[in-house]
């Protein structure tokens, strides 16, 4: 019994140092493989069933490093040796689920360039150049002269959130914040594009950081805010169908911009919130446009992101609207040119899906 027990135990080890000398072999292990890119699983899935049909081999992405005593090894034990961080999650219980999300990654986008999102520093004022109108917190969002009954909502829960190159003495990307000269320009410019394109919109024009100021709430409370503000809209125009909450992140140059036929483009995220029943709805938009706009302006979007309340708020008001989205434009190094080139593709392709899909969905209700 000890030695058919000995045996086996040989047998394992052995096996174990033969696939491992095997994946070792083929892959090159650095440091910085802790923060580099993770094919799929389903890729080396492909790629070990090519080997019996070749046919399967069209289906590999091009550029894929194909070795295959690494794709088992990753197969039967979720460890990739490109990724380090594979050995860390398959080690620490509930490492896995903290992980956040990303359903589908555009050009360049991995878990080293999520969308960051900061709030301003304490000490930062963006309300103390010139006088302020008082806001009335009962004011609701005013209608635009358009006739018709609008069908998309865009405002912005950080309305405050600006970019360096509108703030010509600021430098620091961390006060990067301003009560006019901010991401609501992109929205009034969205409603606008849309409007052009026969697509009724409401913009909204009550300061969401000022209510939050007023009422000595927390920046986090944001969204609690912002969620009073859909609410009301939702109550006063009924034919609204889609809500587009308008951001920008916190990350750099390199990361928020990218080049397409010589110009430069601010790159979009699409962020679901996947704590509500809305969830797989809003993704399938946020999917739709992000495919939309990747074929047309290939390496413009930067992914889709989905966050659970482990990531942020898991929600972002999103369970009020079967299309809700919160859309992330460009970072705080993007210039006005650049947001409003991705605004317009985002208006493009968004009428272009309203007017095909959305409206034939809506008759087949």
């Amino acid at each position: 019994m000890v030695k058919f027990a000995a045996k086996s135990f040989a047998t394992v080890v052995a096996l174990f140092c033969l696939i491992s000398a095997i994946a070792f072999s083929s892959v090159k292990i650095s440091l910085l493989s802790f923060i580099g890119d993770d094919p799929s699983r389903t890729e080396a899935f492909l790629y070990v069933m090519s080997l019996e049909n070749h046919a399967l081999k069209s289906s590999i992405p091009e550029g894929f490093e194909r070795s295959l005593g690494r794709d088992i090894l990753e197969l039967f034990t979720n460890i990739n040796l490109r990724n380090m961080k594979t050995f860390l999650i398959s080690e620490i219980p509930g490492l896995h689920a903290a992980t956040p999300k990303i359903i589908i990654a555009g050009k360049g986008a991995d878990f080293t360039n999520l969308p960051i999102e900061s709030p301003p520093p304490d000490d930062l004022d963006v309300w103390e150049e010139g006088n302020d109108d008082p806001v009335e917190e009962s004011s609701p969002p005013k209608k635009q002269t358009t006739t018709g009954e609008p069908v998309v909502f865009i405002y912005s829960s950080h309305n405050t959130e600006s970019f360096l190159p509108l703030l010509p003495n600021v430098k620091d990307p961390n006060r990067a914040w301003h009560k006019e000269k901010n991401v609501t320009l992109l929205g009034k410019r969205l409603g606008e594009k849309l409007g052009e394109k026969g697509i009724k919109t409401l913009v909204n024009e009550v300061d969401i950081q000022a209510l939050l100021k007023k009422r000595n709430m927390e920046y986090f409370q944001s969204y609690s805010v912002s969620r009073e503000i859909a609410v009301e809209t939702m109550k006063r125009h009924k034919q609204i169908q889609f809500y587009f909450d308008i951001h920008r992140d916190s990350s750099r140059r390199s990361v928020t911009t990218t080049t397409i036929n010589g110009k430069t483009y601010a790159k979009p995220y699409f962020v679901i919130g996947k704590e509500h029943p809305n969830y797989k709805k809003n993704l399938e938009l946020a999917s739709h446009l992000f495919n939309a706009l990747q074929e047309k302006y290939p390496g413009l979007p930067r992914g889709v992101y989905g966050k659970t309340k482990a990531d942020g708020d898991g929600v972002y008001n999103q369970d009020l609207a079967e299309n809700a989205l919160l859309i992330e434009i460009g970072g705080v190094d993007n210039t006005l040119e650049e947001l409003n080139r991705t605004v317009d593709a985002l208006a493009e392709v968004f009428s272009e899906y309203y007017w095909g899909e959305a409206k034939e969905a809506s008759k087949e209700k």
